[in-house]
């Protein structure tokens, strides 16, 4: 705790500036967007397709291909959108890709591609966050604020899988019960997980442009 103490293991303080909160709760997002996109690819790739894990595999690759391009170009982008520019388009990307999945659309080409969205939404979130969520720490807090936004990061896919896994298991077992074949009821229940994952995305994009306007506003992101 802090109270009381000159050095707390965890100042809260650091929880008081608005871009560092919002910048945390942006991680926690985007990470369970990020875990639980793969997690529900993978049950729909295998369940309703019938595809082995490794070609499950090579279907999620364009996802992490599409990340890893927009993580190179990182750089120019944030110089021309800046970092909630940034962090904007990469939640707008996910919202679109999620929202795509949302609609259980029974198709493996289509799937991929919106996995792809998501994917590159994925550096333009995370970059601009840790950016901005470090922007006004102290150079003696840096170690613990950085330190505290990867909990805040982890955190959010540990979460993500929880609750995604229990809309899955409760959408599948639901429509079983109605007399659901396994491929229907897990069609459904992967398109409720992805609209519980647009949800988080347009949650994303309101903590976006809050920030986007707190970092063209310096005056005013240090109250």
């Amino acid at each position: 705790m802090e109270i009381g103490r000159v050095d707390p293991l965890l100042p809260l303080h650091l929880l008081r500036k608005p871009t560092y909160w919002l910048s945390s709760v942006g991680l926690l997002l985007v990470a369970a967007v990020m875990i639980s996109s793969s997690f529900l690819a993978s049950i729909y790739f295998q369940r309703v397709h019938e595809m082995s894990a490794f070609v499950t595999g090579l279907a999620l690759l364009p996802m992490g291909l599409a990340a890893l391009v927009v993580a190179l170009v990182a750089p120019p982008l944030v110089n021309a959108l800046g970092l909630g520019g940034m962090y904007a388009a990469g939640a707008t990307l996910q919202l679109v890709g999620t929202g795509i999945l949302a609609t259980g659309g029974d198709g493996v080409a289509l799937t991929v591609v919106a996995l792809a969205v998501i994917g590159a939404g994925l550096p333009a979130c995370f970059v601009p966050l840790f950016g901005i969520g470090t922007s006004h720490v102290k150079v003696a807090e840096s170690g613990v604020g950085s330190g505290l936004l990867n909990t805040f990061n982890e955190t959010g896919a540990a979460l993500g899988i929880a609750v995604i896994g229990t809309v899955l298991a409760t959408s599948v077992d639901s429509r079983l019960g109605e007399g659901g074949s396994v491929a229907d009821a897990t069609t459904a229940g992967v398109g409720n997980g992805f609209l519980a994952l647009t949800v988080c995305s347009g949650i994303a994009i309101v903590i976006a442009l809050v920030l986007r306007s707190l970092t063209r506003a310096p005056e005013g992101a240090d109250t």
